[in-house]
């Protein structure tokens, strides 16, 4: 009986420990769960393009997923499944835009799992990833991270992304005349830093290989990459590129246009070895062997294009009428984005290039291109019927401009303390009711931000101020400045600007009733699914150190508020009616202020 007895207990204890082990470790082996997500948190901002990412702890064997907005189900998007881990990706969403995701996941042992989040797609924000200065002199001392400069950028990607960057303007990425020019210097645009040629292998800013694992360490946190391209001219890089060239006047003469071989053409452009570029796939050039340079010499047989602004403006002017070069520089553009991976174009001095031919272009990259492909151009038009009049000549839907005549005409005096602040509610093309959807808001630039101005002088006063306008408004896609960011020790007051524009700036956005010469407001409304965002936006022109204090509606009844920038320390409380008393402060370094509800 004891015998039996033991047995019994014996076994009583094994169940028990079975039983134990099973809720210890069984359960959570049999049962489906998320491990790891970016989409755990209550509200989810997304940038344009980020990914949603789910880790389960069981290998999964089948996934579904369902995204909707206003209940209209999004097909446009990506999902893949890689053992315990799925992936959404490329999803084209509006800024602004509450969407339902569903998934439904299943494992290899019959367990599965529905999960529903809301996200709140975030706005889009440009960075301009370089300065004219970069990797020289003092600045290659002070920063020598630079000089590998598309390492850093990989490197930097989650910072970036971080705080709200989702679009970065890289500097030029191909082959130029010389090792040191930033750029614009353009010599074989195929040649990405892989071939020993115009004095390197390595562009100024790095390898092919460099610059393709930056822009995938970049596309992995949501950030797409956009290709500065030169169309207008090219530089040659030396004797090897001395020719005989005929003139239009019936002389002859030397000049450095022979642009062959180029090596990496040779490799990837598909018509390499049926034409070469020679003074045929040029207009003209500035510089003759023992000669003046002049502004373009004409070759033989040539006219200048039919583009916007003159044709001519520097070096060997490309022929966009010799059909050789619109077919290769269509074929460029699709491999750019199709096999290198970018995203879109910023394209340079776009009025001296003949305006049809660009309207062929952008159509054909569009449509041969595995994404919605961005363009934006630098027409440098410094008043706004004439960016509308170049808009209109090229006629393309999906090109967007600088808006050189928001920082022209306004930043520029409010800089110096003479612009009239109420009139920024018509500033630009960003507020031009035709194209305000075509505008790319900025405040400088790697042309305008020079130490040494050659252009125009940086804007060095309230420049919080301009970008406090530019961020925070409903219309136009900002753009912040690698310079005044990293160099210029704006980060930290750009980083407020930037949550502000991450996590508040939503809804409709309007004009208040009182700006005045000296304080602009501005109000966004905010989301009526998502209470805590909306925010009130004040500038400053002032000098005497006091405060503003204005009356406006916020929209919001009965609600606090504070000032994100910190400027100003107390808070203010909205009436019955949404009207509450803002502050802004006079003064040229903090007279920005930033009033988002209290959560």
């Amino acid at each position: 009986m004891k015998v039996k007895t033991i047995r019994k207990q014996m076994n009583l204890l094994i169940v028990l420990f079975t039983i134990i082990l099973f809720l210890l470790t069984g359960c959570k082996q049999d049962k489906l769960m998320v491990v790891d997500s970016n989409i755990l948190d209550d509200k989810v901002i997304l940038s344009s393009l980020s990914t949603v990412k789910v880790e389960f702890n069981h290998e999964i064997k089948q996934v579904e997923a369902i995204i909707k907005e206003k209940q209209v189900e999004i097909k446009d998007f990506d999902l893949s499944n890689e053992g315990n881990k799925i992936s959404i990706s490329n999803l084209s969403l509006e800024a602004g835009s509450v969407y339902q995701i569903f998934l439904k996941a299943s494992d290899k042992q019959g367990n599965s799992l529905n999960l529903k989040k809301e996200l709140l797609a975030s706005n889009p924000t440009l960075m301009q990833a370089f300065y004219w200065e970069l990797d020289k002199g003092e600045y290659a001392k002070k920063y020598p991270e630079e000089h590998n400069f598309w390492q850093l950028l990989g490197q930097r990607s989650e910072e970036l992304a971080s705080v709200g960057i989702s679009e970065l303007w890289f500097p030029p990425a191909n082959k130029v005349h010389e090792p040191i020019d930033e750029g614009y210097g353009t010599y074989d645009l195929w040649d990405l830093g892989e071939f020993d040629q115009a004095g390197s292998i390595r562009t100024k800013y790095g390898t092919k290989e460099e610059l393709e694992e930056a822009i995938d360490s970049l596309h992995q946190v949501g950030i797409k990459a956009y290709y500065d391209v030169v169309f207008n001219h090219r530089i040659a890089a030396g004797n090897q590129n001395l020719e005989v060239v005929p003139l239009a006047t019936g002389e002859k003469a030397k000049a450095y246009t022979k642009l062959s071989p180029l090596k990496g053409r040779e490799k990837y452009y598909s018509r390499s070895q049926e034409w070469q570029w020679d003074w045929r796939a040029f207009d003209g050039v500035d510089h003759l062997v023992g000669r003046e340079s002049l502004k373009g010499n004409l070759f033989l047989g040539k006219d200048w294009d039919d583009s916007y602004a003159k044709d001519y403006l520097m070096a060997l002017d490309v022929d966009y009428e010799n059909e050789n070069v619109r077919h290769e520089l269509k074929e460029w553009g699709a491999w750019i984005i199709n096999e290198i991976g970018f995203d879109g174009f910023r394209i340079d001095t776009i009025q001296h290039t003949e305006s049809e031919y660009m309207k062929q272009w952008l159509s054909y990259v569009q449509e041969n291109t595995e994404k919605k492909t961005f363009f934006v151009g630098e027409a440098w038009i410094r008043n706004t019927m004439g960016l509308n009049f170049f808009l209109y000549d090229v006629n393309h839907p999906d090109l967007t401009v600088f808006d050189f005549p928001l920082r022209k005409n306004y930043f520029e005096k409010m800089r110096d303390g003479s612009l009239n602040m109420a009139a920024l509610s018509r500033a630009g093309l960003v507020n031009n009711r035709r194209s305000s959807n075509k505008a790319v808001t900025f405040v400088d630039n790697h042309d305008t931000g020079r130490d040494h101005k050659e252009y125009t002088y940086p804007i060095t006063k309230r420049k919080y101020q301009a970008y406090t306008y530019i961020l925070l408004r409903e219309t136009g896609l900002p753009m912040v400045y690698w310079k005044d960011y990293y160099q210029d020790n704006m980060k930290s007051g750009l980083d407020k600007l930037l949550e502000a524009r991450s996590h508040y700036a939503y809804g409709p956005g309007r004009e208040v009733e009182n700006n005045d010469r000296d304080t602009y407001s501005y109000v966004r409304e905010g989301l009526k699914n998502i209470p805590d965002t909306g925010l009130v936006m004040m500038i400053s022109q002032g000098t005497s150190g006091d405060l503003t204090t204005k009356r406006i509606d916020s929209g919001k009844s009965n609600t606090e508020f504070y000032d994100i920038t910190a400027n100003i320390e107390e808070r203010v409380v909205t009436d019955e009616e949404g009207y509450g008393e803002f502050k802004v402060r006079n003064d040229e370094n903090t007279g920005w202020s930033v009033w988002v509800p209290v959560i």
